[in-house]
């Protein structure tokens, strides 16, 4: 994620900059003249948009400034390898179009270093999510055509039909692919090795944060009355916030979503004020983010499937937060999804956002008052002037079968059982 404020007065200009970039709301033009994102092999997700406070009133409440607070011009790309390789083709590919957008930022000029002042700009987020580590958009794309293929094989030549058994079919298919790659009409390309230094900075993360949690749980222990007191206290006097949201923003958003079957999702408010609260939420998204990486890297977060990708970012030095989530489906699916899935992870990693449902022992109640909880974050999700998807049509679901179907085919063989299941796969 790449995010710089913006210059004073320049956030219309910017937005009618970006908009420039689609056909209609909601959906890219591969044919503007700013930024090419179709371009990039390993691009899966992207998005440009404007991060502003929508509600910034609600600082008042608890005694915060609403003035002097920027607006960011934030690029979100879910990209395959390294950042830096991206950052360098991004940058030889789209140069003036990035200029053209980044001048209005308040730490660029057209003398300043492209590729430099994208590195300082990146932000890492407090907490990431991947629905499955390590499967790329090539394998995304090639996935989707064997299928196809198989489809079609199945629909219109008779001598599948013929076969006596399940096994049989699956056998001749995989004979009829094996030609194809021979002569080159289907690509399987093989999965490229983990970088070292990725699976170094993977195993340090597994050992090191347990490690470090267990010389710290005397002092943990210690603490856990006061902290628990404390919290409990905060979510006894804690003000509500919740007014109805503005119907122009809410039709606004309405524009945006539901042109595919998978939507992007935005959110960004502040903090309820307090370095002990900062703390909290930090180490508990330390843990999201730990669970993620370690638990949580093959298909589904907790309980729920349909999200793609989801980011946790501090702004401000801790004041504000931004979310960031790719998911299936609309957006009242995918909150009662959370809500009726992994409640107390909503609990957990929001409660001590301004605006959240009150909650009980940090765990309990919270986004269960339903009502309230949408509303919060329909208030707070921010429009999404550029949104990339470069697999349309393809759900978390659809991706996953297509691996099943890759996976089944190069088996040497199969049960009868078996092989009837994978048929039905396609």
């Amino acid at each position: 994620m790449y995010s710089a404020a913006l210059l004073p007065g320049t956030a219309t200009t910017v937005h009618q900059l970006l908009c420039a970039m689609n056909k209609k709301p909601g959906v890219y033009d591969p044919q503007n003249g700013l930024i090419a994102l179709h371009a990039f092999p390993q691009l899966h997700y992207a998005r440009l948009l404007i991060v502003r406070d929508l509600a910034k009133e609600d600082r008042e409440i608890y005694g915060l400034s609403t003035t002097g607070l920027p607006e960011y011009l934030v690029f979100l790309a879910e990209i395959d390898g390294e950042e830096s390789v991206f950052r360098n083709d991004l940058i030889r590919t789209c140069r003036n179009g990035l200029v053209a957008i980044f001048t209005h930022c308040a730490s660029f000029t057209r003398e300043s270093d492209l590729e430099e002042w994208l590195g300082r700009s990146r932000v890492s987020p407090a907490a990431s999510y991947v629905n499955w580590r390590g499967r790329t958009v090539i394998q995304v794309r090639e996935e989707e055509l064997l299928r196809r293929f198989l489809k079609q094989k199945l629909s219109t030549e008779t001598i599948y039909e013929a076969a006596n058994s399940a096994e049989q079919i699956r056998l001749a298919l995989q004979s009829a692919v094996e030609r194809c790659q021979e002569n080159g009409t289907i690509q399987l390309t093989p999965p490229l090795p983990t970088p070292f230094t990725w699976q170094i900075r993977h195993a340090f993360n597994l050992v090191f944060i347990p490690m470090m949690l267990t010389v710290l749980s005397p002092l943990l222990l210690l603490l856990l009355p006061f902290l628990l007191f404390r919290i409990r206290r905060w979510e006894k006097i804690d003000p509500g916030v919740a007014p109805p949201v503005d119907p122009n923003h809410s039709e606004e958003l309405l524009q945006m979503e539901n042109h595919e079957v998978t939507n992007q999702f935005n959110v960004f408010g502040s903090l309820k004020p307090g370095i002990l609260r900062l703390w909290i939420v930090r180490f508990l998204l330390l843990f999201t983010d730990y669970a993620a990486r370690h638990l949580y890297y093959r298909g589904n977060l907790a309980r729920v499937s349909t999200i793609h990708f989801a980011r946790w970012v501090f702004m401000d030095g801790g004041q504000r937060m931004l979310f960031s989530s790719i998911y299936d489906g609309s957006l009242e699916s995918y909150m009662d999804d959370f809500i009726n899935k992994v409640g107390f992870g909503l609990n957990l990693t929001f409660s001590n956002g301004i605006g959240y449902p009150r909650t009980r022992w940090l765990l309990l109640d919270g986004c269960q008052d339903e009502q309230t909880f949408k509303r919060v974050l329909r208030r707070h999700q921010l429009p999404t002037e550029v949104w990339f998807n470069a697999h349309p049509g393809l759900t978390a679901a659809n991706k996953h079968r297509n691996l099943l179907i890759h996976a089944g085919l190069q088996k040497r063989s199969m049960s009868e059982k078996d092989a009837v299941a994978w048929l039905a796969l396609i």
